[in-house]
């Protein structure tokens, strides 16, 4: 408990709240009565801000000056909370439930010190205005709030522009730019690690004839399901590409011509026909496709691509609806 208030001059005292009064900061001094708090002095800046000129405010009891309950009980609790610690203690409180009063935020420090008898407890406290600071925090959180949400977009259109500039727009894949700096960073890493890079080629049969007959957006549906079907057809680390028109690039790294073959054929077994519902319409849909692997049938992109197409090129000239390997006719 902070030692008793020593004898002062009524001179001294007449400076000390002239002093006071020139503050802006609320300054004010209760006097512990049984349960309740007299308020024996306050400041100008308090008496003003209180606006209670009818009816003095010093000389009243607490309970009297805030008549709202629940503030009161607050109040009253951080002054017994001094009171129990034996110094100042800290908090922001706010005017709600001064019905006179504008809606303001305080820093409030209390003390509290013991009277001349050396048992009289008093509470001595000084209120800092801090609604303005609050506000532009407050403003500031929301200014920076926004900022984030901004940039949170930023990064969303950035990423969908990116997705844009690799992807088809028709049937989400990747398309022939992504596939060919893909292909051209996965063979340079093969030929330092040696291991191989398939590709295959897939091309729709009769799909001009599918067009003509049924329109381009049974077409488009069609390219849309079919490569639905690829995607769920390849390994997480393979790339799925739309090449051009009913024309697809598949790049699987790691698996060799056989491996290749094997999964493809038994793919095909599963899916060839592939069946899509077109209205009342019962379409069946068929598939041919080339297989080359490097490095025995290239080491560079474009001779990668070629043998592929060769292979695809000789799936179609045996009737479609096959599986062809790079340099070598399949039944």
């Amino acid at each position: 408990m902070t030692s008793p208030v020593n004898e002062v001059e009524p001179a001294d005292i007449h400076l000390l709240t002239g002093m006071l009064d020139t503050m802006s900061d609320h300054v004010f001094l209760l006097r512990l009565e049984g349960e309740r708090y007299r308020l024996v002095y306050c400041n100008e800046a308090m008496d003003k801000f209180m606006s209670q000129a009818d009816a003095m405010l010093c000389g009243r009891f607490l309970d009297e000056i805030v008549p709202d309950p629940d503030l009161y009980q607050r109040i009253a609790d951080n002054y017994a909370q001094a009171i129990a610690a034996g110094h100042r203690i800290r908090y922001e409180e706010t005017t709600e439930g001064f019905d006179s009063a504008p809606l303001t935020i305080f820093e409030t420090s209390i003390s509290p010190l013991l009277g001349k008898d050396g048992s009289t407890v008093y509470i001595c406290g000084i209120s800092r205005d801090i609604t303005a600071r609050r506000n532009a925090e407050v403003a500031l959180k929301k200014t920076n709030e926004t900022l984030e949400q901004q940039l949170a977009e930023n990064r969303r259109l950035q990423y969908q522009l990116q997705e844009e500039a690799i992807r088809d727009p028709l049937t989400n894949l990747f398309n022939r730019r992504y596939l060919l700096e893909s292909l051209n960073r996965e063979l340079s890493r093969a030929q330092r690690e040696h291991y191989p890079v398939t590709l295959m080629m897939v091309d729709l049969d009769h799909f001009k004839q599918l067009n003509d007959e049924y329109g381009h957006a049974a077409g488009d549906q069609v390219l849309v399901d079919f490569s639905r079907l690829l995607c769920d057809g390849m390994r997480k680390a393979d790339v799925v590409c739309r090449w051009g028109g009913e024309e697809f690039l598949i790049m699987m790294p790691g698996l060799s011509m056989a491996d290749a073959h094997q999964r493809m054929m038994e793919w095909r077994r599963r899916n060839s026909p592939m069946e899509i519902a077109l209205g009342d319409r019962q379409l069946e849909v068929r598939f041919s496709s080339g297989l080359a692997t490097a490095p025995e049938h290239g080491c560079n992109p474009d001779d990668l691509i070629n043998a592929t197409d060769e292979a695809l090129y000789l799936a179609k000239k045996s009737g479609r609806d096959q599986l062809q390997l790079s340099g070598q006719l399949e039944d």
